[in-house]
């Protein structure tokens, strides 16, 4: 065999395993769906550090305003995460384009609730009398509109494994424990309440890792979160794999969770798409989950990261 007939065999071949290569060692941010109308692919974009593109071509736009909150979101996570890619594949379903920012959560909800963006997600219900920390003498929801929910995550409280609890599931008997919450999260309903009203003794955080380390180190008793992002954070921090197993060694979950809580997007009341957004989101929403398909994203992100044992976005 020739030279040039070698080349003519093998070149098409390298060609195929270079562009194999290329697509899976290039960082990937589209988002698939499929519901009634076939299999969908949204172009996704990483515009900077923080930010991320997703359907630019759409004559409608959106931003979006979210946290890192793995294993639900993740802008460096596998997939970014089944809330990313459930949020995306509703507002193309709308034919929405998104612009998706991540900050730390107490600027991501004045980013909304100041109107500078139209979605924030993933939030938990907000009691009607929850206080803005944006706008004092104001509440919440006269800033954002709540739709309906289109998943949930348990919350519950996390406590050193030395530490010795009488009685969590009574809320008032706690008044003298110090507890960790991460600034502007919404918790649940009763324990917001009460917190407002300064029945606990309170030291907030920037985010759940954060928050972790008030626990470990001893400056609270107790934190409020989901145990499955208080994991989750602790598995990608940077700590070698023996100090992760050390820290969760030291902490569990007190038995019976708060609640499961549902999740939501919250739509600024600011922003000009606010009459119509929060009905087309819950008709979405609906649509989807008669069709199962939240249910299959969810199933589909987890087996594909299960598969890359959580390796960012191959």
């Amino acid at each position: 065999m020739s030279e040039v007939e070698l080349m003519r065999i093998v070149f098409p071949l390298l060609l195929m395993l270079a562009t194999a290569f290329t697509a899976e060692a290039v960082p990937s941010y589209d988002v698939q769906y499929r519901d009634y109308l076939g299999t969908h692919t949204v172009k996704g974009v990483r515009d900077n550090e923080h930010t991320f593109l997703y359907n630019s071509s759409a004559k409608k736009q959106l931003k979006l305003a979210t946290l890192d909150w793995p294993p639900y979101i993740d802008k460096d996570g596998c997939r970014q995460g089944w809330v990313m890619q459930s949020t995306i594949a509703l507002l193309h379903h709308l034919g929405y384009g998104a612009t998706v920012t991540f900050y730390p959560w107490a600027r991501a909800v004045k980013q909304v609730e100041s109107g500078k963006a139209d979605i924030l997600f993933p939030e938990y219900f907000i009691d009607p009398q929850a206080p803005s920390d944006v706008y004092q003498g104001t509440r919440r929801l006269d800033h954002l509109v709540l739709s309906d929910s289109f998943g949930w995550g348990p919350i519950a409280f996390i406590k050193r494994k030395d530490h010795q609890l009488a009685n969590a599931a009574d809320l008032s008997a706690l008044s003298n424990e110090w507890i960790g919450v991460v600034r502007g999260y919404q918790n649940t309903p009763e324990f917001d309440r009460l917190m407002d009203l300064g029945s606990f003794k309170i030291v907030e955080a920037l985010n759940d890792f954060n928050n972790l380390k008030l626990l470990l180190n001893r400056r609270v008793n107790l934190i409020v979160g989901d145990p499955l992002v208080i994991e989750a954070d602790v598995k990608k921090s940077d700590l070698s794999a023996k100090e992760k197993a050390a820290m969760l060694a030291q902490i569990e979950v007190v038995e019976p969770i708060l609640q499961m809580n549902a999740l939501y997007f919250a739509i600024a009341k600011k922003s000009k798409y606010a009459d119509v957004l929060s009905i087309e989101l819950n008709q979405a929403i609906a649509s989807f989950d008669k069709q199962g398909v939240l249910s299959e994203i969810q199933f589909q992100v987890g087996r594909r990261c299960q598969t890359l044992k959580d390796k960012p976005l191959q």
